[in-house]
């Protein structure tokens, strides 16, 4: 294909360089410029006078002939067009050729990653995560593991973009992200108001409920049970804003759930609001915590949250992917993404790899709808919900 584009331009090129020397061997006229007349005066002389008068030729061409006729100038003028059209027609025709040749057919990954969605660099998207999330996220041998981590990877993929991961603590994963100096911010986020109005929360990925780890033989179901509890949670999380809000509590705040694993399995504390999912991996896979005991708490009512809004976070909470103010575009295409998924079987399956019962993560409440309506959402926005997507 390359072969038979070169040859083309240069079939091209060859007749434009003929009908160019033959213009050029041919005597045309300078248009004059005229500093006493007018154009429409100019226009009102014979052509006999015009052309004893020197006004249509400079002063050191004045005397020799006047120029042919302007049939003859217009068959050159015409031949230059032609041959001019001729040489653009070659290179769009290479241009082209090479163009398809290069990309080699399907360009859907390279036209996404080229669109301006607002990256630090363009093509690349730079992502924070939490360590010791798994099994929200993590890093194996440099790609992005765990059950965000298999999501987010999928999404990127249809988008044409490399991921660059960063394992860190929680506050700085958020302040960094707010600060642009993340694209985003993925494992375990939680929806809040606060972190909406400086920087962009993505849609719902998940829903979780609010869980607790506990030491065992501590009741720890209700927010009443955590009355004179020493209980921890991570620093900047909805679950430590929960657990300073609770009356009663000797709030204890980490900036890691592994310091924080570390003082329960120790005695330090009695309980833990925790990731559900990091809950159950921890006891799974640690032999030092299968003692520990995972309890689902009983969501605060209505009446509750609004005497004391930071309980908002031991009811069930939308996981979201948190963006940069810059790069509002890149949440604007995973909404599109994984919207999608809740209508088709795709985060079902990631899901129920990570041992996840889909149906619990991904249904929807009305909650979830009217908590964001008016704040980061329109009037008629819907949470997505299993079957139905958005």
């Amino acid at each position: 294909m390359f072969m038979l584009a070169t040859h083309i331009f240069f079939r091209f090129f060859r007749a434009f360089r003929h009908s160019v020397t033959l213009v050029t061997l041919t005597n045309i006229p300078r248009i004059p410029t005229l500093p006493t007349c007018s154009r429409a005066e100019s226009l009102d002389l014979p052509q006999q006078d015009r052309a004893g008068s020197g006004l249509d030729r400079p002063p050191e061409h004045r005397d020799r002939p006047a120029p042919r006729t302007r049939g003859t100038e217009m068959t050159r003028t015409l031949n230059l067009a032609r041959s001019r059209k001729l040489v653009a027609a070659a290179c769009l025709t290479l241009t082209t050729t090479l163009g398809l040749a290069a990309c080699g057919g399907d360009t859907g990954s390279d036209t996404a990653a080229a669109e301006d969605l607002g990256l630090n660099t363009p093509g690349k998207v730079s992502l924070g995560f939490m360590n010791g999330l798994m099994p929200y996220v993590g890093l194996e041998k440099g790609a992005l593991d765990g059950l965000e981590g298999e999501l987010f990877t999928l999404a990127a993929k249809e988008l044409g973009l490399e991921v660059q991961a960063q394992g860190m603590e929680f506050p700085a994963m958020i302040a960094g992200v707010q600060a642009g100096r993340y694209d985003i911010g993925i494992g375990g986020i939680s929806w809040t108001k606060d972190r909406s109005q400086v920087g962009v929360m993505s849609d719902p990925i998940y829903y979780s409920p609010a869980l607790m780890l506990t030491r065992p033989g501590v009741k720890a179901t209700s927010i009443a049970d955590l009355d004179g509890r020493n209980v921890g949670a991570v620093t900047g999380s909805i679950n430590d804003e929960a657990v300073r809000a609770t009356p009663g509590v000797n709030a204890r705040t980490y900036p890691a759930w592994a310091q924080a694993i570390t003082d329960l399995a120790a005695g330090r504390l009695d309980a833990i609001n925790i990731d559900p999912l990091t809950a159950v991996y921890l006891r799974d896979t640690r032999p030092d915590l299968k003692d520990l005991e995972v309890q689902t708490m009983t969501p605060p009512t209505d009446q509750e949250v609004a005497a004391n809004p930071g309980l908002q976070g031991f009811r069930p909470y939308q996981v979201v992917w948190y963006c940069s103010k810059k790069a509002e575009k890149l949440c604007g295409k995973l909404d599109e993404i994984t919207n999608a998924w809740f209508a088709s079987k795709t985060s079902a399956d990631v899901l129920t790899k990570w041992g996840v019962n889909p149906t619990d993560f991904l249904t929807s409440t009305p909650e979830m709808t009217t908590v964001r309506k008016g704040v980061d959402r329109p009037d008629t926005w819907t949470a997505p919900t299993i079957g139905s997507g958005q």
